[in-house]
């Protein structure tokens, strides 16, 4: 009898569990760092809003700020050194679930990092409570007062992109906890936990499937400073997103293709980009069935995506506003150097203006978007096409990754998107992967302000371009994709 394994999940024995425990201890560290240091320059609450419940001393902005990057710094080693050991197969789920204990209770208690976004959250619960649809009125309805000082500038006249069942937690949240602002946010901070925990559950199960490595795939998907910064200190609803869509994700690989979509749809009601995984769920359905059957196939998981839409939209009550033109539009209004290519475009139009040709840089950096969302809606037909071919969770992360890569507005936790799938399989030891969940929220500040400014891309336009040039013609974003008919799980063969 010959036996084919996946890489150990047997706890590492001595120095190998004694660096573990090093890497987790500095994780630790760096996690109580931030959260120390960010009470005073994190996303404190606005003008008349109530303190934290919490405040830690930090000597000058200057220290606080050394500190913080110190901190910070500490977690992304500490993840690095996690990660050796997680290559090496060595990063049980047990373990996992301990560094997420360690390093992420730290940042659920403490002040928000990062981004302001959790008092939109509370402002537009605040919309609901009172009466208004979230999807026609604005945080500067609530009028002059705590929350909407608290909500960031560029969010304050615009209305609720999210889905109505997000609007409906929202509602809840301020009719329980409406007086405490503090309580609000924390409560919002459980309901990604929530998702956090679901995802943490459900990503083994779907790397097994793939047969990939379980611990590896938390590791980059769930454990990333990106991810625990983005679900538990940002607070975003992402993180309730994808643990419904990598459940759902689970249970069509277990031959419950109904219930997965119904669960993909579920997320899709939270935040709209899950609804991909519908979409490639019913599209490798359909590609599995002979020619005379595929649209026959089709009916049931489409009939039970469109009933949980559907029903979710009219239980919650507010219309579909969220389907809109209007919301659709709200996550791309701004044009900030962390999108790709408003970096590239901004560079282009540089370029333009040394050499004398008076292009103007909004012009420039349209043409740049509408080129980029062009190409991203053409690559996702073409991974379309690829059903037949390709493992459909293999093609529901390169297409979010397009999707996200080539987006006009990019901020940071946007990447867990596609990292949170492609981690349950081969493409998990991806590099630039690893590279984009270890680094990509340090272009924003403690506060939520993006730090590429003013010149800053003349820097990143041209590293970003020389990243396009390597990726479409070198053919390595072929790897993602996987091997021809899908990945398989590795198990005993006798």
């Amino acid at each position: 009898m010959t036996t084919t394994t996946v890489a150990t999940t047997t706890s590492p024995p001595g120095a190998r569990r004694g660096r573990l425990v090093g890497w987790a201890l500095l994780g630790l560290a760096g996690s109580l760092g931030l959260v120390c240091f960010g009470s005073a320059i994190g996303a404190t609450p606005g003008r008349g809003g109530v303190p934290w419940w919490y405040t830690v001393a930090a000597g000058t902005s200057f220290l606080a700020h050394v500190g913080f990057t110190l901190s910070l710094t500490a977690v992304v080693g500490a993840w690095v050194g996690v990660g050796f050991e997680a290559h090496a197969g060595r990063l049980t789920t047990s373990w996992a679930w301990i560094l997420l204990a360690l390093w992420g209770i730290p940042l659920l208690l403490g002040i928000p990092l990062f981004s302001r976004d959790l008092y939109s959250y509370v402002a537009q619960g605040q919309l609901v409570h009172i009466g208004l649809n979230p999807y026609r009125a604005s945080p500067a309805d609530l009028g002059p007062g705590p929350v909407l000082s608290s909500v960031a500038s560029v969010w304050r006249h615009t209305a609720s992109p999210y889905g109505p069942l997000f609007v409906a937690i929202s509602r809840g949240v301020a009719a329980w906890f409406g007086p405490s602002m503090v309580a609000q946010i924390m409560v919002y901070r459980l309901v990604e936990l929530a998702g956090v925990v679901l995802a943490m559950i459900s990503l083994p199960a779907l790397a097994r499937q793939h047969g990939a490595d379980p611990g590896l795939g938390l590791w980059l998907g769930v454990l990333s400073p990106l991810a625990l910064w983005s679900f538990l200190s940002s607070g975003h609803n992402d993180g309730a997103m994808l643990g419904l869509l990598l459940a759902g994700l689970v249970m069509a690989g277990r031959g419950r293709l109904l219930l997965g979509v119904a669960l993909c749809a579920l997320a899709a009601t939270i935040k709209l980009p899950a609804l991909a995984g519908v979409v490639f769920l019913v599209a490798a359905d359909v590609a599995s069935r002979q020619r005379g059957q595929r649209w026959k196939a089709s009916v049931g998981p489409v009939a039970v995506a469109t009933g949980v839409i559907v029903g979710v939209t009219i239980a919650a009550g507010y219309g579909w506003g969220w389907l809109g033109p209007a919301a659709l539009r709200i996550p791309t209004q701004l044009r900030v150097l962390t999108t790709p290519v408003v970096s590239i475009g901004t560079f282009l139009w540089g370029i333009l203006h040394l050499i004398g040709l008076p292009w103007s840089r909004h012009a420039t950096v349209t043409v740049v978007q509408f080129a980029a969302e062009l190409a991203a809606g053409l690559g996702v037909v073409w991974l379309l096409l690829q059903s037949g071919r390709y493992h459909p969770v293999r093609l529901l992360g390169c297409a979010l990754l397009l999707f996200v890569a080539c987006s006009p507005t990019v901020w940071p936790w946007y990447w867990t998107w596609p990292l949170a799938v492609l981690a349950a399989t081969g493409a998990q030891r991806s590099r630039a992967l690893a590279v984009v969940a270890g680094l990509a929220m340090v272009v924003v500040g403690a506060g939520g302000t993006p730090m590429l400014t003013s010149a800053d891309w003349w820097v990143s336009g041209p590293i970003l371009l020389a990243v396009l040039v390597v990726v479409t013609t070198g053919g390595r974003w072929r790897h993602l994709l996987g091997p021809v008919g899908g990945d398989r799980p590795v198990v005993a063969v006798s």
